[in-house]
Formats: C-alpha cells, structure tokens, sequence
C-alpha cells in the first residue's frame, strides 16, 4: 500500500489509533510518535499534544503496569497480537474504560519503524452495564439491601471463615407483623416507602461489620459476626426498637410497624451449612410470630422447636412425594382478550394435593420446596405438563400456556438442559410455550435471566416479565431483556377509579406506548370489574386476567386443553371465554 493511502487510512479511522515506540519503562509502552483524530477525540487532547507524550500518561496510574509481560512477549516475538483492558484518563478529569489492542508495525518504515500499532476501543458503556448488572445481582431493587441470593452466600462465607479461624456468629429473621394490612389499607405505594423506612432502620442500627438484607417480602435478614447468643439477642430487640419507631405517611395518616424476629447461632465445630443457620432462624422467627408476635426468641437444642423441624421436614417429604407420585393438581388461568373476550393463552398454576380432596395453593409450600432446593423440581414437573398439553393438543385450535419460573431454574444450565431435551421431538409451535419471570426474579438474577431469554429464543418459546413496573430498574433491564410479553404490575391495574387513578393511569399508559415500540404484547392482571376493563381497552390494553374475566381451573375441566379427539366429559362445563382463539399470543 502507498504510504499516502496507509497515512490517510490512518488519519480518517473512526478507531482511535496511534503508532507507539516500545519502551523497556513501566507498562512497555512508550512514546506516542503519531495519534488519529480519533484517539484525540477520546483522549480529550490534540494530535499535536498527543506527539511526543509517553502511553502510561494517558492511563490510570494504577493499570499502567497491568499487562506488560504481553507488550514484552509480543516485542519478543512470541505473538503478533495481544488485547487487555485498562482505564484512561480524560483531559477533562473524568475516566473512561479502553479495550487496547496491540500489534507489530512490520511494514512500518522512517521514524515509525519497529513502532507498534495501538488501537483503543472505547468500552466505558459495557463496564458500565456490567457493573449495574452486579449490583442488581446482588442487591434488593427496592431498598437497596443485599437480596437473599447475596445474604447466603454471605452465611456460607462466614461459617468457612468460622471453621478455619475458629468464632462463630448469629444470623437473625426478622418479619413485620400484619404488613399485608397495611398494603391493603394504604396501598403499595405506603407499603414501599414503609418497607424503604425499615431497611434504613436495620441499617442504621447495626454495626459495620454486620450483613443487613431483604429476602423478599417484608422479611429481612442480619448476619452478625463474632456474635454470641446473648449479644446477638440483645441486638435483635435493639432493632425491633427501632423498626418501632419508624412512621410514615400514607392516605393523609401516620403508619408505624412492629416485627417480630428469630435468632440462630453458629460456632466452628458444630458442622451446620447455611441452609441449617436460615432454617433454624426461620423456626425462631415463627415461634415468635405463635407467641403473640413483637418479640425475639432464639433457636436452641432444647427451645422445644424440634417439632417445628419436623413439621418442615414433612412439609418437604409431602412436596418430594408429591413429585414421585404425581401429587400435584394443574390449573389454568386464562389470558383474556378484552376486546373479544376470546382465551388469548393461559396461566398454569401448581396445587398440592391434600388428603380429603383439599388442594393447596402455591404459596403455602412453595417457600419450603425453595428452602429444601426443590423449586426447580417444580418448575421442570410444571414444564413437562405443559409440553405434553400442548403436544395433545389439537392443532387447528392450539392455546399458548405460560409457566410461571422460579429463580433456582435460572441458576446453572441444569433447566435450560431439560427444557431443551423436552423439547427436542415436540412438534408442537414453539412459540405456543410461554415463561414467565416475575420482576424481582429477573432482577435478583438479571445476568442469568438475560442468558435464559437467549435460549428461550434459540429454542423458539416466548418469554413473559410479570409485575412489571413494581422495581426501579424496570426500564433498564427491558433495554438488555429480550422480552415478548410484559405483564403489569397488578398495583397499577387496581389504582383505577382511585384516588391513586392520575398516576396509575400515566404509567399504565407509558407501558403501553414503550411495548408498543418494542413490539411486545401487554396484559393487564387483577382486571375487577367492567370499568376497569374498559378503562385499559382504551389506554391501548389488549390483553387482561383476573377472577372477572374468568377463574383459574383444572386443566382437566377445560375443554381446549383436552388430547385431540379426546371425548369431553358431558359434566365438564366449558367457559364461555373459550369461542374462539384470539391468536394474539403464538
């Protein structure tokens, strides 16, 4: 190549580049002998400035050195390229993250012989993502705790440490009572700010060296330490005291909580896992939930909290023989299209079989199933009946299903395996399988939840985000989430003909304008009545579900979800929704 066109090509590349002499200095690159408008640009600094300086000067002072053993093997020889990362320094101050490259200048003659090629990839935004991807990771949305995923691994960190040097440390449960009151009284909305309150009391109250978080709910957790059992007692009413004293605002009145808290201990040489410290501080927690509530009471051998054991471990051999021997029930709530009133898709939710004909909703054995690691058990029964619907199905009706994840299912590749196995010889539309992740899930597992969406889209099935809208990052994530179904967050829905309407109604319609762009279907949940249908048809709302537009029943009992050719059972009563698919969804 002429050199002119070498000098122009160099001279109008959108890459920052530069022509560097090797030095035997710090960092192995030395001075620039020739920079592009680009790396100018990047840098903050002329081209004239840029001639003459030393690389290192560009860089953070403490990434100057990081890999320098490649500059040197590559003047050696021993590579033609080498790539690393490392934080520049702005001329204006501020710093921005470079993926460099580094190549052997061979063809490269006059002052520029024997100088390597560098060219600077600005990546400041992924450094960016990925960080806020950590955080969410790790951290409650709402108040900005560690989530639960964090504080165990955070437990099992300590009793390690414990077991090497010797200690030990408590953990506390802590619970606010009769919560669900005031959301119901209030609104969500008092709810959260009283939920944010607590978390800031927690956090004031304990020490630096203390772990505070929020499992979920209006529950939270604190690992103490190098704490003792009178200690860590002591501590614990210290922060019902404090969690007593919070008030805030709602409807116009003061709300003010009281909790009620569990305490389990752990010493080096008494073998407990994690799971064993969180199961006993759970039983603490319920002991002083039955003991008239606002107080702290603490797991010990002889606490006569045995039989609490036991009545978990039973809870958790009803749930494994439940899966051994097809003891759950499937019902099927249907997605509604509001403006035909046509089954746009369905639900499926789980229910426990109970001696009597008794069917037990999810929410009584699910936190149990997460406890002893069998949610994913769970989700993989659920997804296997939905796969078999959907393969009986008849093909000239066929009705989407969705099955709603837990987030064990997005650790690991173990059910993304099974689904793709399951899924192998299915002949069935793919885009028929719908899974739906509430937000916190996502949220608490955002990294895990995007590489989830990126097989459910290989493999062809949808994906659903339910309560959309309740986290701050909702948006955000959206942005990285490849999403097909946004499920509002029912809150919302039910602020319509409130006092609460203005706001509810902008967001609502927010949502609608931002799927509509993405080109995602919305459905409105907790649809009550026929005003509140109306209202959301006309913000742009297709799709609906609630007990208004039609109750969740057995799989069995539903016509469309028989076998094809199967005979219906003349008791069977079909719901009226069902005439005619909407083919919205699928």
């Amino acid at each position: 190549m002429p050199k002119e066109l070498g000098d122009s090509a160099f001279a109008d590349a959108g890459i920052p580049m530069a022509f560097v002499a090797p030095s035997q200095e710090r960092g192995g690159l030395g001075r620039i002998l020739a920079a592009n408008g680009a790396m100018a640009f990047f840098t903050g600094r002329t081209k004239q400035e840029l001639g003459g300086l030393s690389f290192a000067e560009l860089v953070h002072r403490d990434d100057v050195a990081l890999f320098e053993d490649l500059i040197a093997r590559l003047c050696r020889g021993e590579m033609e390229t080498c790539s690393f990362e490392k934080r520049f320094e702005h001329a204006d101050g501020h710093r921005t993250w470079g993926l460099i490259t580094v190549a052997r200048g061979h063809e490269l003659t006059g002052d520029r012989q024997g100088a390597l090629v560098v060219q600077v990839h600005d990546i400041s935004e992924r450094k960016h993502f990925v960080g806020q991807l950590e955080y969410f990771a790790d951290h409650d949305p709402l108040t900005s705790l560690y989530n639960q995923r964090r504080f165990r691994i955070d437990v099992d960190r300590q009793l390690a440490y414990a077991r090497r040097h010797g200690g030990g440390g408590a953990v506390l449960m802590l619970d606010l009572d009769n919560f669900k009151g005031v959301n119901d009284q209030y609104g969500h909305a008092a709810g959260d700010a009283l939920i944010i309150a607590v978390a800031a009391a927690l956090s004031g109250n304990s020490r630096e060296t203390d772990l505070v978080a929020r499992l979920g709910g209006d529950e939270f957790a604190v690992l103490l330490p190098e704490s003792s059992l009178d200690e860590a007692h002591s501590h614990a009413e210290q922060l019902l005291r404090a969690i007593a004293a919070v008030v805030v605002e709602g409807a116009g009145l003061s709300i003010t909580v009281a909790a009620s808290c569990g305490v389990a201990g752990f010493q080096s040489d008494d073998g407990q896992c994690a799971d064993d410290v969180l199961i006993n501080a759970d039983l603490a927690l319920y002991q002083a939930k039955e003991s008239g509530r606002g107080c702290v009471k603490v797991f010990t051998t002889d606490s006569g909290l045995h039989e609490k054991v036991t009545a978990r471990l039973l809870w958790s051999e009803r749930i494994r023989d439940a899966l051994d021997h097809d003891g759950f029930a499937l019902h099927a709530k249907p997605v509604i299209d509001l403006q035909t009133d046509a089954v746009a898709f369905y639900e499926l939710v789980i229910r426990l079989r109970a001696p009597g004909g008794i069917l037990i909703p999810p929410a009584v054995f699910l936190y149990t199933a997460e406890r002893f690691g069998m949610a994913i058990d769970i989700d993989e029964w659920v997804t296997g009946r939905a796969i078999t619907l959907l393969e009986e199905m008849d093909p000239e009706h066929p009705r989407a299903l969705a099955v709603n994840l837990s987030g064990a299912s997005l650790q690991g590749e173990r059910f993304a395996q099974f689904l793709e196995a399951h899924l192998a010889n299915a002949t069935f539309p793919r885009e028929l399988l719908i899974f739906e992740l509430t937000e916190s899930v996502a949220m608490a597992n955002l990294e895990r939840a995007r590489q989830f969406g990126r097989v459910l889209r290989k493999l062809g099935c949808q994906l659903a985000l339910d309560d959309f809208g309740a986290a701050f990052g909702s948006f955000f994530y959206l942005k990285h989430m490849p999403v097909d179904l946004l499920k509002i967050a029912g809150e919302y829905v039910r602020g319509l003909g409130t006092e609460n309407d203005p706001a509810d109604r902008l967001i609502i319609e927010a949502v609608v304008k931002l799927a509509k762009g993405l080109g995602t279907l919305v459905v409105a949940e907790f649809v009550g009545d026929q005003e509140t249908r109306q209202d959301l048809l006309e913000m742009g709302v297709r799709l609906g579900q609630g007990a208004f537009l039609g109750p969740a029943r057995d799989v069995l009992e539903i016509q469309s979800l028989q076998p094809h050719g199967a005979q219906p059972d003349p008791q069977m009563v079909t719901s009226p929704t069902e005439a005619g698919a909407s083919g919205l969804v699928g």
